[in-house]
């Protein structure tokens, strides 16, 4: 059994969204730094601090290695194990504009961001998931206003895509015949409101404070049903189960981020950042197929925090040395965890560097690392098989991040 994550831009940027994967070590200085174009989209506040029109464009490369472990308590499948690398790559792109002394506008991406899992066509718990995504992808126009040297507001309108797909294996009647196949792509659009407020005590001081409401979206589609054996196609089909279009409610949840910024005179630096994410309110909808029915029901969650630390240290005019450390609580208990929704505590650091190398120029790169805990469940029973239980005895990832200020 081959278990892949797909977390396609991380668990953690699901869990921290609206945070930008910036080019910064652990995502550090996320709400109050504000000194390059990604404060468009971490508190847009921020941009009334940019003096001319500014870019950043953060293109991040992740690896992920993981080793899954699974057992049946029929004692089917015991102590199967699985190894697996995955390699992924993600764009960012954002813009600010100054519009006088006081107004600035801006935009930016949401690079795709949820999660999911592939698995194996054979692995004990094919009937709940072989494989399925959630990923929301998004652009969001902003606008900043200084109120006097020291305040500023800002607020944006981020308008998501959402796409949810579900594959999974379907009993067949009898169940001695080779499985049938259940498939469903469902998307749909969503918007929601941003407001940021940066206040700034000296040149090298300032607080930042960021809401982002919770983006829903209705999304729909048609399930496609194959290899299913005539008595179980007729059965869907009586039951009104086979044609039925399946709505689901998809969201990104509301945060609320709380940041401070300090500067000091030999060129040391620090952040600091909390991050409250309302998961337990996270839109995701488990669909399980039964004799006669689909139906869907809620996963659960709970809400999570988050804190980051970031530490950076101006070596020469031009040259930067940045770190930071995260850790993020888990955002689900481990008696709700599932086969496909298995999230578990999260922390990590990193380590980079800046080098100003013309004018207003500068690259950026860092390495972090992300360790993604054992995401330890037990499924309910499945016919013939029992319950499936899993962990990660490994789980961690790598992030590249190269960013180009200008």
């Amino acid at each position: 059994m081959n278990v892949r994550a797909i977390i396609t831009s991380l668990a953690l940027i699901l869990v921290l969204s609206p945070v930008v994967l910036t080019a910064a070590p652990a995502l550090a200085g996320i709400t109050a730094n504000a000194d390059s174009a990604e404060t468009v989209m971490n508190n847009p506040a921020g941009m009334a601090r940019l003096q001319k029109s500014t870019g950043y464009l953060n293109p991040l490369i992740i690896y992920m290695n993981s080793k899954d472990e699974t057992s049946t308590s029929t004692g089917s499948v015991q102590g199967k194990t699985a190894t697996d690398d995955s390699l992924m790559a993600l764009p960012g792109m954002y813009y600010a504009y100054p519009l006088g002394d006081t107004w600035a506008v801006g935009i930016g991406t949401y690079s795709a961001m949820g999660l999911g899992a592939t698995f194996d066509d054979d692995w004990a718990g094919r009937y709940l998931v072989q494989n399925w995504s959630l990923v929301f992808v998004g652009v969001a126009p902003s606008v900043s206003y200084r109120i006097n040297e020291k305040l500023s507001v800002g607020g944006s309108l981020p308008v998501m895509y959402s796409r949810y797909t579900l594959e999974k294996a379907v009993v067949n009647d009898p169940p001695t015949d080779p499985d049938g196949k259940f498939e469903l792509v469902a998307d749909g659009w969503g918007v929601g409101w941003m407001f940021g407020i940066l206040y700034e005590f000296t040149e090298s001081t300032r607080l930042g404070f960021n809401y982002r409401s919770k983006v829903s979206a209705t999304v729909e589609g048609k399930p496609d049903y194959s290899g299913l054996t005539a008595s179980r196609e007729a059965l869907l089909n009586t039951y009104g189960s086979l044609n039925k279009d399946i709505s689901l409610t998809t969201s990104t949840p509301q945060v609320v981020n709380l940041g401070i910024y300090h500067e000091f005179e030999s060129g040391l630096s620090f952040s600091l950042d909390g991050v409250w994410v309302d998961f337990s309110e996270y839109g995701m909808e488990d669909v399980t197929i039964g004799d006669t029915e689909v139906n869907t029901a809620s996963v659960k969650c709970q809400d999570v925090w988050a804190a980051i630390l970031g530490v950076d240290y101006r070596l020469t005019p031009r040259w930067t040395i940045t770190s930071g450390a995260f850790y993020v609580s888990s955002p689900m208990k481990k008696e709700d965890r599932t086969a496909s929704m298995r999230l578990d505590r999260m922390y990590g650091g990193g380590l980079g560097f800046e080098y100003n190398y013309w004018k207003d120029w500068t690259v950026a790169i860092d390495l972090t690392y992300i360790q993604f805990g054992d995401q330890e469940y037990n499924s309910p029973t499945i016919p013939a098989i029992g319950e499936v239980k899993g962990k990660y005895t490994t789980n961690y990832g790598i992030l590249l991040g190269i960013g180009l200020k200008f």
